[in-house]
């Protein structure tokens, strides 16, 4: 067993130990059923990664009710939410939409309510020495404040643990040519390990990069908040710096077909922490849960695939009834003096069914990418990793006419297929405007179809031969799937179904939950009180 495994396992073995005995946070189950029904709801509407879905959560409570009391408009302050104990109130929120156990103990309401104050004071700071803060600030620290109470709430004693363990494996075989000095390529390749692993955004890289400039913010007294402050400009630059290096593509690139590899030992570690180490030390009986890891984890994204597919049928259904209602009924009548049912139909169901036509042509990784899986754990189980060094080539610019040729031929090839688009749908007795949400959707969906199957992609620790015809498919289809991108991007700003969920209904359907809760331990606490009698 090699000193990499061991020290995972240590860590592991740390994760798996029983929680401390105390009080715990209490909800009531009847109450819980219907958060959890909504919060179910709005996540399918407002279609992110699932993995992202709890630090959203904390972002989006938080903003909620800073935005209610009007403490952002008058003073960025959340020292009214101290008092009154946001923190309580975000723990209690969350076990309710079920992204928290009902094992939360009560002291952790003290942790949470600390890193609010920190930040608290932050805010203050900003404000007294800039003299405002700009909502743009704000949200980009309250996204911290969101990745840290996760943190504190659920440790991840194993993420860092396997982030480390695959950051030995290849940090000292990763070399770049003309590269960077040795501190910042081990910073690159350690950030590439998180992303790959487990898909961090911005805010995370950012959170993460904090820590390690700052080991001591997790404590950071009012010196270290002041000091932050004074530089917080240059800080956020630098951190921008790091997450958009010019070489951290080409490192993800690179590990991120060895993701793969290092879940499936997490997956045997998982299933066997009390017997890892005689069983990391057996040759066979590690072969023969490494398979059965492999064969459940290949169950698992069948299960994410069918799921994702779901939540993407949902969204673009949803998005495209509401543009239907709003904006593609009322132009068909002022255009054409009546409605078009028939391009209204094929508008509204074409979408969600080539997702699912989409969905349903993907294909599972083939015998010999196991295989590969296979023979990658047992070199870094039994040998502390592979004896290959991967040689990363300084990338190649090319010149401004070889540039221009390329985006030329790039451009020319989405304006024919666009086209041929409008050409076949004004043969179908479509106006310009259908034809325009038709093509928008159709970027959706591009998009959508290329985003459900990560979860495929992920499983292949080897290239998948490409054919001229799916080349071919591939230039077609990608100014599509880049325009798909930007217009996901933008609807997620101005999704009109999550700002009506959250300024109309959220607050109120909360504060009910919050009232009938009360009402039920009311009611509970006078059971007792006759029962005793």
């Amino acid at each position: 067993m090699s000193k990499i495994i061991e020290k995972l396992i240590a860590g592991f073995e740390e994760a798996a130990a029983p929680a401390e005995a105390g009080e715990k946070l209490k909800v009531n189950a009847v109450i819980s059923k219907a958060a959890f029904i909504y919060e179910k709801i709005r996540n399918a509407i407002d279609y992110q990664e699932e993995h992202l879905e709890r630090k959203g959560a904390i972002y989006r409570i938080m903003r909620r009710k800073l935005l209610l009391e009007k403490v952002i408009m008058e003073n960025y302050l959340l020292e009214k939410y101290h008092h009154e104990n946001i923190a309580e109130h975000l723990l209690l929120e969350m076990i309710r939409a079920g992204y928290l156990k009902q094992d939360v103990p009560v002291k952790m309401v003290e942790v949470v309510d600390k890193i609010i104050q920190k930040y608290n004071s932050l805010f203050a700071k900003i404000k007294e020495i800039e003299g405002r803060l700009s909502r743009k600030m704000f949200r980009y620290w309250l996204e911290i404040v969101a990745v840290e109470i996760e943190n504190a709430v659920l440790p991840s004693i194993k993420e860092k643990a396997l982030a480390n363990a695959m950051f030995s494996v290849y940090n000292p075989r990763i070399e770049l040519e003309n590269g960077l000095e040795e501190k910042e390529k081990e910073l690159q390749v350690y950030l590439a390990c998180h992303r790959v692993l487990y898909k961090w955004d911005e805010a995370m890289m950012r959170h993460l990069l904090l820590t390690l400039y700052y080991p001591d913010w997790s404590k950071a007294d009012e010196e270290m908040i002041v000091k932050t402050v004074n530089s917080v400009n240059k800080i956020m630059l630098g951190l921008a710096k790091q997450i958009n290096h010019p070489r951290q593509r080409q490192i993800f690139h690179l590990l991120k077909k060895k993701a793969i590899v290092f879940w499936v030992i997490q997956d045997v570690l998982a299933e066997n922490i009390k017997r890892a180490r005689p069983l990391f030390d057996n040759q066979e009986a590690l072969e023969a849960e490494v398979k059965k890891a492999i064969a459940k984890r290949y169950k698992g994204v069948r299960a994410k695939l069918r799921r994702g597919v779901v939540r993407s049928i949902i969204y673009v259904f949803f998005t495209k009834m509401v543009l239907a209602l709003a904006l593609e009924f009322p132009m068909d009548w002022y255009l054409s003096g009546a409605i078009n049912y028939t391009s209204a139909a094929i508008n509204i169901t074409f979408p969600p069914v080539l997702m699912f036509f989409v969905a349903i042509m993907i294909r599972m990784p083939k015998k010999e990418n196991m295989e590969k899986i296979l023979s990658e754990v047992k070199a870094i189980a039994l040998q502390g990793g592979l004896s290959k060094t991967f040689k990363l080539k300084q990338p190649l610019g090319r010149g401004m006419v070889m540039r221009f040729m390329f985006n030329l031929i790039y451009s020319l090839t989405f304006i024919f297929s666009l086209f041929v688009i409008f050409w076949g749908l004004n043969n179908l007795d479509f106006n310009f405007f259908s034809s325009l949400i038709f093509v928008l959707f159709l970027t959706l969906v591009s998009f959508f179809g290329l985003r459900i199957r990560r979860p495929v992609q992920d499983l292949l620790t080897i290239d998948r031969r490409e054919s001229i015809i799916g080349s071919i498919v591939d230039f077609v289809a990608l100014p599509f799937v880049s325009m798909g991108r930007w217009i996901s991007g933008k609807f997620s700003k101005i999704n009109f179904f999550t700002y009506f969920l959250d300024l109309i209904i959220e607050a109120p359907f909360k504060l009910l939950i919050e009232v009938f809760e009360d009402l039920f331990g009311f009611i509970h606490e006078k059971k007792e009180e006759v029962m005793n009698e």
